[in-house]
């Protein structure tokens, strides 16, 4: 039987979008394009009730119009998205940052659900759940299979509001009962003084309150003494509000200055964004922001502009590539369209999007249109940077950040497992200090385990055995083989020793975490081994190589 409210969504929804389309079309406006929209919409609209009415199953209405309009954004970019009401969480979090939920992260792992993190302070830590255990069951739903998006509808709802959740730990299954709180993830995670006169910011997000909350590490620093220069860490950023970023530009750059130009695809659509406040943090004190792969949108829209006025000093990996704003439209019955509406132009007129999608017009959706080609451009000093690809930084610091070896340990949860043991055996915290030894008995606790680590080129050499076994080669070619074998497995002892320092970071942050440190205390200690913070810090106390980096070269 078919749904009637399904049908009478979808009946307002089309005479609405008719009377506004026919309202529109003799108004003056682009009489083709209104005349696309109603010979279409008249096509969708009799195509989706006929297939309703007379299909030879029945439909769930909602959502074959829902796959409908996915298949219809898929031919933009990623970025235009229709969310429906079930998803407002989503909206608020990117908005406010806040959403009602229980205080858990979430991850995957042999189509199991796990908690990778637990926030301080709400019922998930409260109640004593711990992360790595493996979620079965949410209010008698079972979370085997699903995504993690699925399972963030079911622990995600009204603040006040109780869920029953059971997990796996090892060999037992566990019940919670958890209450949801309303969350507010903060946009700066740190905020501190890590050398005499360097302050640190640890930036995390563009939601709406987040240039408060730099105004607030800002003055927090400044009161602890001379200030000599901050690094702002907006690495794996993704980034949010766009007046926000302006909003954090303000406290850096001069009064009066370009920080940001938009524009649509109607000639009337460009803006321009100045700095129009006296900056928090003048000119005499050194600014390094910190950038890699992970930082995006309005993040590069802060490092771009502080770049481009030569400000500042960035310091880290290329940047993610995201030159594209969007908006939230509301549509019926709850609903809203995410939709890319502008591009945004760095200072220079760069614009700094890796993959152009009207370009490559991989569907054909796009109509011709001419592109700028230009490539290079020039800071306010003169120095040249480069449009497309992201933010390169003026000081690059490639680390190791993953491998297969890494990618596999983090898999099987090889820090967590042996953090757990070494704090058990270990359990006064005071006396633990990160060492040579502690990644030596990691190392002997990994080959002494059940770990199995195949690179993808033992994987390609075990189908070449098999093929030479099934084929019957030769003897020679068999010993040949085997003689690969043995240099692949010394291969594989290198990439611990080249991934050491990453994999020291992991372990510390892994057993102070399970020593149940404050966060304060557990991202201090990976600071200090962090390479491209330890840069920053060298480039702030010469002031001479800081000076050098910002002139043309």
């Amino acid at each position: 039987m078919i749904k009637l409210i399904s049908l009478r969504k979808l009946s307002l929804f089309f005479a609405a979008l008719f009377i506004l389309s026919s309202s529109i079309a003799y108004s003056g406006g682009d009489d083709d394009a209104y005349t696309q929209i109603n010979k279409n919409m008249d096509v969708f609209g009799k195509l989706y009730k006929e297939i309703m009415l007379d299909y030879v199953d029945e439909i769930d209405g909602d959502k074959f119009m829902k796959a409908g309009i996915e298949g219809m954004l898929g031919t933009l970019d990623p970025y235009t998205n229709f969310l429906d009401e079930s998803r407002k969480d989503e909206v608020d979090l990117i908005t406010t940052g806040k959403y009602g939920g229980v205080g858990i992260t979430v991850g995957m792992k042999d189509s199991m659900i796990i908690i990778t993190d637990i926030l301080e302070g709400y019922s998930a830590q409260r109640e004593g759940l711990r992360r790595g255990d493996k979620i079965l069951d949410v209010d008698g739903n079972s979370m085997t299979g699903r995504k993690m998006g699925d399972v963030r509808s079911f622990t995600r709802g009204e603040p006040g509001t109780k869920m029953n959740m059971k997990v796996q730990r090892g060999d037992r299954e566990l019940d919670f009962t958890l209450t949801r709180q309303e969350i507010q993830l903060k946009n700066v995670s740190y905020k501190g003084t890590i050398e005499d006169g360097i302050g640190y910011i640890k930036l995390d997000r563009f939601s709406r309150y987040a240039e408060n909350e730099i105004v607030d590490a800002i003055n927090e620093i400044k009161s602890k003494g001379d200030l000599k220069g901050i690094i702002l860490d907006m690495r794996g950023n993704p980034g949010g509000l766009l007046d926000a970023a302006i909003g954090i530009l303000n406290k850096f750059v001069d009064k009066g200055n370009l920080l940001l130009t938009t524009k649509g695809r109607k000639l009337d659509s460009e803006r321009k964004y100045f700095s129009s406040e006296t900056p928090l943090v003048n000119k005499d004190v050194s600014l390094v922001i910190l950038i890699d792969e992970g930082t995006a949108s309005a993040s590069e829209i802060v490092a771009g502009a502080i770049q481009d006025l030569d400000r500042g000093v960035i310091v880290g990996t290329k940047s993610f590539g995201k030159g594209l704003v969007q908006v939230f439209q509301p549509l019926s019955f709850g609903n809203q369209l995410k939709i890319t509406n502008q591009k945004y132009y760095t200072p220079s007129g760069r614009w700094i999007q890796s993959k152009n999608y009207f370009k490559e017009n991989k569907y054909g959706v796009f109509k011709p249109n001419p592109y700028f080609n230009q490539k290079e451009f020039k800071t306010l000093g003169g120095r040249i940077v480069f449009a497309e690809g992201g933010i390169t930084p003026d000081r690059i610091i490639d680390v190791v950040k993953n491998n297969e070896l890494l990618e596999a340990l983090n898999y099987e949860d090889m820090y967590f497992r042996f953090a757990a043991k070494y704090t058990e055996e270990n359990p006064d915290a005071s006396r633990f200090v990160m060492s040579d030894d502690i990644l030596n008995q990691f190392y002997q606790y990994v080959s002494n385990s059940d770990f199995v680590f195949n690179t993808d080129a033992e994987q390609e050499l075990a189908l070449l055995k098999k093929d030479a076994d099934d084929k019957q080669y030769s003897e020679k070619v068999k010993s040949y083989i085997g003689l690969l074998e043995g240099e692949l497995k010394a291969e594989k002892f290198k990439d611990f020793e080249k991934s050491k320092p990453v994999i020291a970071q992991k372990l510390e942050y892994e057993i102070l975490k399970k020593f149940s440190m404050p966060e304060r205390v557990v991202i201090e200690s990976g600071l200090k081994g962090d390479q491209q913070v330890q840069e920053a810090i060298l480039i702030i106390k010469d002031r001479g190589l800081y000076n050098s980096l910002l002139e043309p070269r």
